[in-house]
């Protein structure tokens, strides 16, 4: 089954890359692309996981059909504007006033963000500094109000400043660059970093200002630092230094063992719909007074042998739908990814930021969804993209007749 799954989806690469049916950024190719990448991986992986099951393959099977397909009929029914290679390298317009107003406050609260996180860290042992600091982001429940926006207005920022350079000068974009990994280290997460190097890459190579063989030289470049980062953050001074985490045993867990570990994922007959896949949403009621059962924002580990929680972007759909609902939300991120593709390749400023949130979304699939889980996130994503390109704001204190 393995074999022929990898030839099927060999096959719809080579179709889509050969009829040019997008680029290497359309959703339809990440997404065949990164699933074909982890069962060939598998044929080398030797000993080191458990093989995969037919629960993973079923879902795979149901995925990547409905997700291609879905994303390919949204983007050709969309209207198409013009010359999309033309469009899609174009530098969409932005207003300066804003950009500058919320530079200034992410400037300004990203490091009061780090102080008030680091404050509490060194009450602490700080030669654990680093280990602690991902103790307090995974449970620990301080509230910083509106600190709490500098995470995802530096991600705004830096993909309007990526988009616009050289409008907005070097200087400039190093410092949204330096605020991003400031957010990143004060809860000592690799998804900023990641975001960071994967919108440098997409709009680097939508501005043709790079070709594949950098994006594959800084590919292997962010796997190893995010390994360096990860034995960074997992240091204690009293650790056994025969329990060090090797590279490879780095590898298997955060890229090849989620697919595994998807085995031991079961349905979760719980009478309130929706329990995972709604997670934020449910959390967000409960704020306002609800009474709703909040699932866990971290799973459970399990052996693979290696340990890991994390169980590809099928296990909340699963777990609360089974193969109906990694059916049905296929479908969904299929539309949202070929909507927002159309939107980039038309040229539009809200789609081309936009999309940079969608590639880092689709790839990493293979190891936790990033969707439903962050769609507060990626509301005030749109909302503030979406205002910094406003270019004319009307406030009319009298009515029209």
């Amino acid at each position: 089954m393995e074999i022929a799954i990898i030839i099927i989806m060999s096959v719809m690469l080579v179709a889509f890359l050969a009829l040019k049916v997008g680029d290497v950024f359309a959703p339809w190719t990440i997404t065949t692309t990164i699933w074909l990448a982890i069962l060939v991986m598998f044929q080398f992986q030797g000993k080191l996981l458990y093989p995969l099951g037919s629960q993973f393959y079923g879902c795979l099977m149901l995925w990547v059909p409905i997700f291609c397909l879905s994303s390919l009929v949204t983007y050709f029914v969309m209207p198409d504007n013009g010359d999309p290679h033309e469009r899609s390298a174009s530098v969409p317009q932005f207003n300066h006033t804003v950009f500058t107003v919320l530079y200034v406050i992410s400037m300004v609260i990203t490091p009061l963000y780090l102080y008030e996180i680091m404050k509490t860290v060194m009450m602490f042992d700080t030669a654990d500094m680093l280990y602690n600091l991902r103790i307090l982001a995974v449970h620990g429940d301080e509230k910083y109000g509106f600190l709490n926006y500098s995470y995802v207005l530096n991600q705004v920022l830096l993909v309007v400043a990526l988009w616009q350079y050289p409008k907005v000068p070097m200087w400039q974009l190093a410092t949204i660059i330096i605020a991003s990994l400031m957010s990143a280290f004060a809860i000592m997460e690799k998804g900023m970093v990641f975001f960071l190097f994967s919108g440098v890459l997409f709009t680097l190579y939508e501005k043709r200002v790079i070709r594949m063989r950098s994006i594959i030289m800084s590919a292997v470049s962010v796997v190893v630092l995010f390994f360096l980062i990860n034995v960074a953050r997992d240091y204690r001074e009293d650790a056994n230094p025969d329990d060090a985490m090797s590279f490879l045993d780095f590898f298997g867990i955060y890229v090849l063992s989620p697919s595994v570990a998807f085995e031991r994922v079961h349905e979760d007959l719980t009478p309130q719909f929706g329990s995972h896949t709604f997670h934020t949403v449910y959390l967000f009621l409960n704020r306002f007074g609800g009474q709703y059962e909040v699932k866990a924002a971290l799973q459970e580990f399990v052996w693979v042998p290696l340990p890991t929680n994390v169980y590809t972007v099928f296990q909340p759909f699963f777990e609360d739908f089974k193969y109906k609902g990694v059916a049905f939300f296929a479908m969904f991120y299929g539309l949202f990814s070929g909507w927002c593709y159309r939107l980039m390749r038309n040229g539009n400023g809200v789609g081309k930021c936009l999309y940079v949130y969608v590639v880092y979304v689709l790839a990493l699939q293979f190891f936790q969804e990033n969707v439903m889980i962050s769609i507060v996130n990626i509301i005030q994503f749109i909302f503030f993209v979406t205002l910094i390109q406003q270019q004319v704001f009307k406030v009319d204190f009298i009515p029209r007749k």
